[in-house]
């Protein structure tokens, strides 16, 4: 639909600084369209709420203690009241003084007052329009603007207020929201959804109409003089009273069979009643957490997460709920929920946290209430009709969160959490799991990273829930993964088992140059190179680079000689025995200058270099790959060279080592580009230990994996 939201005001208690963030934005909030129209009626199942909440403020929740499933709804136990007095239709605005009462356009508002808690239908109807008129203006923009304010910008280049909702009125006609009448008066019609008109301060809106002489180009908002003609009148308005606690609105009273999936719409009031840590445009996250009957705290990770859009913004970004509401669609998979289980629901602000930023479950979500109960299914029927359903929770490594379960050769360890639900009864066999590697395809490859039999008695009522640990190494570099449930039947005479796939879900397999440098710098630290276990992020010096390699060989013992080959380098330095090491295993002999400086920075190719030299003096330098010589190639140089596959196909910028970094290149040691890792383009650059890691990890691995 073509019609365009423009900004107004915010409401609710704001810290200082965010105060002076409306200040700046006032009148520059942005309403999405696509709230205000196609509004859907309000669901009632809440927790008992008081009535004299009118002048509620956001305060700290306490759990509610109310049954959940308590048929109130803010809308029926909270008397709606005005929000502004509206002053009679005047039938034109300022803009048409002096205009001939011909050429006048009357509006009147025919569906009454408006509920911006509840949304609703707007009518509004015109002045028959007659020929005459339509011959000599042409009808030019509809919409809501703020009570006194015009429809377009002041005389002094400042911005007035923006309508909330507007078109041009051929927009509006193509789209179906003007209808002509016989009298030649024209309806508008359009949907509010609710609350996306802001409850505080209290609005006060008019509907406007404008116009201008035909013939004349259309009306431009920057100049000064401005042909269009304003027709206006009030739009009554009333809204119920904010609730004075956290609710919770579903459009169910409980969750009857949770071995289904459950569609679910929450609506949420007085949300955030808490200050945001740090609002901004990241979504909010809806939670659920299982409450230990015990203690009635919320325990374990939570069971069920769903992201809510803010819908208090400016121009820029989004910082909250518009009237402390939000509204949410939300499906719940099968067998998240357990049934007699107690949840709690609740939202993170902004972004969401670490594991370890929570003391304790849950305790930075605001605005915290129970759930609506979780029921056993009244029989077995529903359960045995129901198709088998296998979920996989995403896991978090590191910095690294997913919303959907993957998988990664580069985690020591994955671990999945899954439940299985509604498997039909054996009478023989067993089920169990299976992880199964996949071509790019998605079609299963036969290789099996996992198989994990599930014992008779962890299956109740058809559901069962188990924990699997895979090895990263265990796991491919391409395509991807399937956990699958199997069904094994005993073979009957000698004959191998039956084997039938119940139901399957795909895994995703995160495979990037981020979670390989990730593993890179867990293998070093973990092979005990760096001489500290916090390592700084500081250039690598030549020092750092040859102890790091003697660790590497093993610390061999070395025969010192009494006088230093170098003269920077004396026999009391800490680090004098690799040092040696390294000129006798022919990895470096210093500078021309006779001097070894350890202390000067590595570049990238002098890295490679000591690692070439490293590995012909283990032994283990391969063949040189033969290599298609193109003209582009010979005139190519890092790092404005071309590249096959992601890695580089030229030579560095650092002559010396031509046949170190081409072996560095082939062997996948170094000289990845992507848009994430540039800095392995051969140049002028230097490393550090994040740098190192990464080719040392490589060349103990056989190679990068990345393609």
């Amino acid at each position: 639909m073509s019609s365009f939201f423009q900004p107004t005001t915010t409401q609710g208690a704001k810290t200082p600084a965010q105060k002076n963030r409306l200040q700046n934005t006032r009148g520059k909030k942005a309403i999405s369209l696509s709230l205000l129209l196609g509004m859907t009626p309000a669901l009632t199942v809440t927790p008992a709420m008081h009535a004299d909440a009118a002048q509620a403020k956001p305060a700290q929740v306490e759990p509610a203690q109310a049954d959940p499933a308590s048929p109130a709804s803010p809308a029926a136990s909270l008397q709606a009241t005005p929000v502004a007095a509206a002053p009679a239709a005047s039938g034109t605005g300022a803009a048409a003084t002096g205009v001939s009462d011909a050429d006048k356009i009357d509006l009147k508002v025919t569906t009454g007052t408006l509920n911006i808690s509840q949304g609703g239908t707007v009518s509004v109807t015109t002045s028959p329009l007659t020929p005459e008129f339509r011959k000599k203006y042409k009808l030019f923009q509809f919409g809501l603007v703020n009570r006194g304010t015009g429809y377009e910008w002041s005389r002094t280049g400042e911005a007035t207020q923006y309508p909330l909702y507007r078109g041009k009125v051929d927009h509006l006609r193509d789209d179906g929201i003007v209808r002509d009448n016989p009298d030649g008066s024209l309806t508008f019609t359009f949907e509010v959804k609710k609350q996306t008109i802001p409850a505080a301060p209290s609005p006060a809106l008019d509907v406007v109409l404008t116009y201008y002489p035909a013939g004349e180009r259309e009306p431009n908002a920057e100049e000064y003089e401005d042909p269009r003609l304003t027709a206006r009148t009030p739009l009554s308005l009333t809204q119920d009273p904010e609730p004075d606690h956290t609710t919770y609105v579903y459009s169910m009273p409980a969750v009857d069979n949770p071995w289904v999936d459950t569609q679910l719409k929450i609506e949420g009031y007085h949300i955030l009643s808490k200050q945001l840590v740090e609002p901004g445009s990241a979504p909010a996250y809806l939670m659920l957490y299982e409450v230990d009957p015990a203690t009635g705290k919320m325990v374990g990770k939570p069971v069920f997460t769903h992201k809510v859009r803010y819908t208090d913004c400016g121009e820029y970004y989004c910082w909250s709920f518009l009237n402390n509401y939000f509204s949410a669609d939300v499906t719940i998979p099968a067998g998240t929920l357990r049934p007699g289980k107690s949840y709690m629901i609740g939202v993170y602000s902004g972004l969401f946290p670490n594991p370890d930023e929570e003391k304790v479950p849950g305790s930075l979500l605001t605005d915290i209430a129970p759930f609506i109960p979780v029921r056993s299914p009244n029989s077995n029927t529903e359960v045995k009709d129901a198709a088998p359903v296998l979920r996989v929770e995403p896991q978090q490594m590191d910095q690294y969160r997913s919303d959907s379960p993957q998988v990664s050769p580069y985690w020591e360890k994955n671990t999945l959490q899954v439940r299985a639900v509604n498997l039909p009864n054996l009478a023989e066999g067993h089920y169990r799991f299976s992880l199964q590697a996949t071509d790019a395809s998605g079609n299963l490859t036969g290789q099996k990273a996992l198989e994990q039999d599930i014992a008779a008695d962890r299956i109740q009522s058809g559901y069962t829930e188990a924990t699997l640990t895979v090895p990263g190494e265990a796991l491919n570099y391409q395509g991807g993964y399937k956990l699958v449930v199997e069904k094994v039947l005993p073979g009957q005479g000698g004959a191998a088992d039956s084997v039938q796939q119940v139901v399957s879900t795909d895994l995703g397999l995160v495979v990037n140059a981020f979670e390989e440098r990730e593993a890179a710098k867990r293998w070093y630290k973990a092979q005990q190179l760096p001489k500290s276990e916090s390592y700084s992020s500081e250039n690598l010096t030549r020092r750092d680079l040859t102890v790091v390699l003697y660790r590497l060989a093993g610390s061999p013992k070395v025969e010192l000689p009494a006088t230093s080959p170098y003269p920077d380098v004396q026999p009391n330095d800490p680090d004098y025995a690799a040092i040696v090491w390294a000129r006798q295993q022919s990895i470096t002999f210093g500078w021309i200058d006779g001097n070894f400086h350890p202390e000067a920075s590595v570049y990238n190719s002098s890295a490679v270099a000591f690692l070439y030299r490293y590995q012909r003096a283990q032994g283990k330098v391969p063949a040189a790959k033969p290599r298609p010589v193109s003209s582009a190639s010979k005139k190519s140089s890092l790092p404005d060279g071309s590249s096959e596959r992601g890695w580089n196909t030229v030579l560095g910028w650092h002559y010396s080592f031509r046949k170190e970094s081409q072996w560095a290149i082939d062997q996948h040691i170094w000289g990845y580009i992507s848009e994430q890792s540039i800095y392995e383009a051969y140049g002028q650059s230097f490393i550090g230990h994040t740098e190192l890691a990464t080719m040392l990890y490589r060349m103990a691995h056989g190679g990068s994996r990345l393609t």
